[in-house]
């Protein structure tokens, strides 16, 4: 009767190893299968989508971040009124986005500059698995048109590289010494 005890508790065994030995060798082939390495995503896609998603949100328009901004002096340069930083030294990547814009007349900005923020973090989270920091809206000015937003920024550079006009081209032409009349 023992023999067959042990009989029974050695072929219970075997049966109980084939199992955990199968689960081994599934485990060990989809660590082979799985790939090493990581993913980065420009800083320039990212400002892509963000621009993109910029241009769905009703009632803002892109603006000049400045003149500091666009030369590059003060952090990573802006374009199309959208600055973005991204913290790769921890997972997942974080994303920082500075966004500057024109809000129509009339409406109202905080629900406005509310809609953006989500509507950024929404997009840049689900397209590139990121996780989003912030998004510092700037709200630069107001527009009353609907004009393209090529013509808003083309225009705020105009006049950011417009010369400020100096004491002499006031008084050119006009003799100081003269006695008044």
């Amino acid at each position: 009767m023992d023999e067959v005890h042990n009989t029974l508790d050695l072929e219970s065994q075997e049966q109980e190893k084939e199992p955990e030995g199968a689960i081994e060798e599934q485990t060990m082939a989809a660590e082979e299968r799985s790939v090493q390495g990581s993913v980065h995503i420009a800083e320039d896609v990212i400002t892509e989508l963000a621009r993109k998603t910029l241009s769905l949100v009703p009632g803002v328009q892109p603006a000049n971040p400045g003149l500091a901004s666009k030369l590059g002096l003060v952090g990573r340069k802006a374009i199309d009124g959208i600055k973005v930083s991204v913290e790769e030294n921890v997972t997942p990547p974080l994303i920082t986005v500075d966004v500057f814009v024109l809000v129509k007349y009339g409406l109202r900005i905080p629900d406005v500059a509310w809609d953006l923020q989500e509507a950024v973090k929404n997009n840049l989270e689900q397209y590139t698995g990121y996780a989003v920091k912030a998004v510092n809206v700037n709200v630069q000015g107001i527009f009353i048109n609907d004009r393209p937003a090529e013509n808003v920024v083309a225009d705020t550079e105009k006049l950011a590289s417009d010369k400020i006009p100096t004491k002499e081209d006031f008084t050119s032409g006009i003799d100081v010494d003269a006695e008044p009349k």
